[in-house]
């Protein structure tokens, strides 16, 4: 399925697509401004072992006309020189749960419910190191990306939290990065991929800076 075109505030792709990137706005002044990645800024204090350090955190709005939920995705995170990372993300009223970079690549870290168009929510990113984390000084190169699929115009406006639907997601227990398997790890394993899977591979990088984790 490809790409409608994009006219003015308006897109389409199909349910279960994701819309052109366009529709994604962004803003880290309130919601006075808006704009595409350029407007965002990145936090670059040191997480040690047993904390978290919030990354980045910013507002997020669906500019076009089509009903979609937002998407946080952790993708092809590196780690050179050994150690171990989480990673978690908030979304509006949805607190996500920690997942481990040790895990596949492609790992969902957190979901809205329906955004309909100009609808703001508060995103933020988080990154942190297991307590029995015993490496120090080495490197976490983030690789975030986010994306707005479409749904049904009738889809629940509630935010669902796909990490934790007994709806405990403020826990921060962590998570084996399982989600990087089966189906979510499918799909984004087919980013990029063919002419079928041109619609769903509008998935943004938002150019996260590398962290260098702190000692005990």
């Amino acid at each position: 399925m490809s790409l409608a075109a994009i006219g003015a505030g308006s897109a389409h792709a199909a349910v279960g697509e994701n819309l052109d990137q366009s529709c994604t706005k962004y803003s880290q002044d309130g919601g006075t401004t808006w704009g595409n990645l350029d407007v965002l800024s990145w936090n670059t204090d040191r997480p040690v072992p047993g904390h978290e350090v919030k990354q980045a955190s910013f507002k997020i709005k669906n500019s076009c006309d089509t009903p979609a939920k937002f998407q946080v995705f952790a993708g092809n995170w590196e780690l050179p020189g050994g150690g171990s990372a989480t990673v978690r993300a908030n979304a509006g009223s949805v607190k996500g749960s920690k997942h481990s970079l040790a895990g596949g690549p492609g790992i969902l870290v957190v979901e809205t419910g329906r955004l309909i168009q100009n609808t703001p929510i508060d995103v933020e990113l988080f990154v942190g190191i297991p307590q029995g984390e015993t490496e120090q000084n080495f490197t976490i190169k983030p690789d975030w990306s986010t994306s707005l699929e479409e749904v049904a115009g009738d889809a629940p406006v509630d935010p669902v939290d796909p990490t934790d639907p007994g709806g405990d997601g403020g826990s921060g227990s962590l998570d084996s990065g399982s989600l990087g398997s089966g189906s979510l790890g499918s799909m984004f394993g087919s980013l990029g991929g063919g002419s079928s899977d041109a619609a769903k591979s509008v998935q943004v990088s938002l150019n996260a800076p590398a962290i260098h984790a702190g000692g005990r």
